[in-house]
C-alpha cells in the first residue's frame, strides 16, 4: 500500500510539473534562445533595408563578448523577443535601458537630453545607444569604448559638431564647440598629450544630466561652475573662495566673476601664451572700466599694445589671478609688505622707493578723494599754463596790429626823405 500511494505521488507530482511548465510558465518557455538567435544575425550577410539604406544585422559575438553585456542573453534586452519559437516581431521595439539602469534612466529622463528624446519625440536627441552604440559597449576604461575620454569629443561630436544635422535645424547657443575645445588648453592636454585626466564633454556637462546653464540645477550654470572646475583646480578654487571675487568675502549687489566669465567655456587658453595675456586688461574691464582705461595710459599700457606686449605686466602679475586681495589685506600682492617683491619679477632693482609709483593714479574728478594732491596739482599747472599762453598769446595778438603801424612808418618816412 505504502508502494503504491508512493507511485501515485510521484505520478502527481510530474503530472503537476508538465502543467506548470506547459500552462504555468507564460511564454518563457519558448523564448528564443542565444543559439536560435545567431541562427540568423550571426550571418554576416544577414541585412535589411531602410529607407532605402542597407542596414546589417550581424551580430559579432566575438565582439559582444568582451562587452559590459557579455553575461547577458539577447532576451534580457530584447523582451519582446521571448515570445516566439522560431522568429520575433518585426521590427523589435526600442530596448529599455532604465529596465536595468533605473537610476541613470531617471536622471537621464529630467536632462534636456531625455526631455528632446521622450517628451517632443525628437529624433535627433540622443538616447542611450547613441553615446553607448548598441551592442559594442564597453567599459570607459577601454580604449575602443564610445565613452573612453579620448573618444568622448568624437561621441559628442556626431551631433555637436558644426555641420551636423543637428546643428543646422536646433538653434544651439554654443556654435564651433568641437573647434573651439580641440584648439583649448583642455583639448590640446588631451589631443596632443594624450592626458586622459584633462577636462572632456561630461567632466564639465556631466554624462546623463546634461542641462543647459540656465538651468539652476545645471552643472555649468554660473552658480555651480565653480565646483565643476573644483573637480580637477582644487587648489585654484581654494585661492578663490578666499579673494575678493569669492561671494563668501565680499558681499555686493553686483555680480561677482566666476571661472568662464574669465577663463571662457570651449576657448580656454593657456594663461602664459600670448593670445590669454594681451586680452587680460580688456576682460578685467567688463568690471573694472576705470582702472583699465587708467591703465592703459601707463608705460605698461602702452607698451602692451605694441608687438611683443604680451611680455609687459597685466593687471594679473600685480594684483594676482585668483588669490586677489584688497590693498590693506596682508596677503595682497600690492600690500606694502609684499610689494618690493611683486615689482622684483620684471624690476630686479626695485626697491621701497621704487614702489612709491601709482600706477593708476589720474588728475580725473573720479579721483579727486584718491589722489587730491594729483587732481589739484594738475588742475594748478594747466591753469598756470593756459593762463601763460593766454596772457602772451593776447600780448602778441595786441603787438601785431602796432608792429604793423610801425613798419607801416617806417616805409612811409624812407619815401619822404
Amino acid at each position: 500500500m505504502t508502494r503504491i500511494g508512493g507511485f501515485l505521488t510521484r505520478v502527481a507530482c510530474c503530472f503537476i510539473l508538465i502543467l506548470v511548465v506547459f500552462f504555468g510558465g507564460g511564454g518563457d518557455v519558448f523564448a528564443l534562445t542565444d543559439e536560435e538567435c545567431l541562427d540568423c544575425h550571426g550571418d554576416k550577410d544577414f541585412i535589411t533595408e531602410k529607407d532605402g539604406e542597407t542596414i546589417s544585422l550581424f551580430i559579432d559575438m566575438a565582439m559582444f563578448g568582451k562587452t559590459v553585456h557579455a553575461e547577458n542573453g539577447c532576451t534580457s534586452c530584447h523582451a519582446d523577443a521571448a515570445d516566439g519559437v522560431d522568429e520575433h516581431p518585426v521590427p523589435l521595439a526600442s530596448v529599455n535601458c532604465a529596465d536595468c539602469h533605473d537610476r541613470v534612466g531617471e536622471v537621464y529622463q529630467n536632462s534636456d537630453h531625455g526631455k528632446a528624446a521622450l517628451d517632443r519625440d525628437d529624433e535627433l536627441a540622443p538616447t542611450c545607444k547613441d553615446c553607448h552604440t548598441k551592442h559594442n559597449i564597453l567599459p570607459p576604461t577601454d580604449k575602443e569604448s564610445s565613452t573612453y575620454p579620448l573618444n568622448i569629443p568624437f561621441t559628442c561630436g556626431r551631433c555637436h559638431r558644426e555641420g551636423t544635422e543637428m546643428t543646422k535645424t536646433h538653434d544651439l547657443n554654443q556654435h564651433n564647440v568641437m573647434k573651439n575645445y580641440s584648439m583649448s588648453i583642455h583639448g590640446k592636454g588631451l589631443f596632443v598629450d594624450g592626458l586622459i585626466v584633462t577636462a572632456v564633454c561630461s567632466t564639465c556637462h556631466t554624462a546623463h544630466n546634461v542641462l543647459k546653464a540656465s538651468n539652476p540645477e545645471s552643472s555649468v550654470n554660473r552658480n555651480n561652475i565653480i565646483e565643476t572646475c573644483n573637480q580637477c583646480h582644487v587648489g585654484i578654487v581654494d585661492m578663490f573662495k578666499n579673494s575678493v571675487h569669492s561671494e563668501t568675502v565680499t558681499r555686493t549687489g553686483k555680480r561677482l566673476p566666476v571661472c568662464h566669465d574669465c577663463h571662457t567655456s570651449h576657448t580656454i587658453a593657456d594663461v602664459k601664451k600670448k593670445d590669454f595675456r594681451l586680452i587680460i586688461a580688456e576682460q578685467c574691464n567688463n568690471c573694472h572700466a576705470h582702472e583699465s582705461e587708467t591703465y592703459l595710459e601707463t608705460y605698461h599700457g602702452r607698451a602692451s599694445m605694441l608687438w611683443g606686449g604680451e611680455k609687459t605686466a597685466k593687471c594679473s602679475d600685480c594684483h594676482g589671478s585668483h588669490n586677489i586681495q584688497p590693498e590693506e589685506h596682508q596677503a595682497s600682492m600690492i600690500n606694502d609688505a609684499n610689494i618690493v617683491e611683486t615689482c622684483s619679477q620684471c624690476h630686479a632693482a626695485a626697491n621701497q622707493s621704487f614702489t612709491t609709483y601709482l600706477p593708476h593714479a589720474t588728475h580725473s574728478k573720479k579721483d579727486k578723494d584718491r589722489y587730491p594732491y594729483l587732481y589739484y596739482t594738475f588742475w594748478a599747472m594747466t591753469g598756470l599754463l593756459v593762463g601763460t599762453f593766454a596772457f602772451f598769446g593776447l600780448h602778441t595778438i595786441l603787438w601785431i596790429p602796432r608792429g604793423l603801424i610801425e613798419k607801416f612808418k617806417g616805409s612811409t618816412g624812407n619815401k619822404t626823405e
